[in-house]
C-alpha cells in the first residue's frame, strides 16, 4: 500500500486548528475563570489580540507591541 504524503486519503479527517489555551483572568466580575483561548480572526491587526473566556465566553481585545523609548 503506497504512502500518501499529503494526507488526503479518503476517510481521513482534515486537521483542525485547536485554539491555544492561556492562563488569563476573566474581566467579568461574576466569573472566576482563569483560562482563555486566543481567537484568530482573518484580517486582524498585528497589534491586537482577541481572547475569549472558556467559562462565560466574554471576549476582550488586548493591545500588544508598540514602540518604547530607552
Amino acid at each position: 500500500m503506497p504512502i500518501d504524503p499529503t494526507g488526503t486519503t479518503p476517510g481521513l479527517a482534515p486537521q483542525q486548528d485547536v485554539p491555544s489555551k492561556i492562563n488569563m483572568r476573566c474581566k467579568n466580575s461574576d466569573c472566576d475563570s482563569i483560562v482563555a483561548i486566543e481567537l484568530k480572526v482573518p484580517g486582524q491587526d498585528a497589534g491586537q489580540r482577541l481572547y475569549q473566556c472558556c467559562k462565560c465566553k466574554v471576549t476582550r481585545s488586548v493591545a500588544v507591541g508598540g514602540s518604547i523609548s530607552l
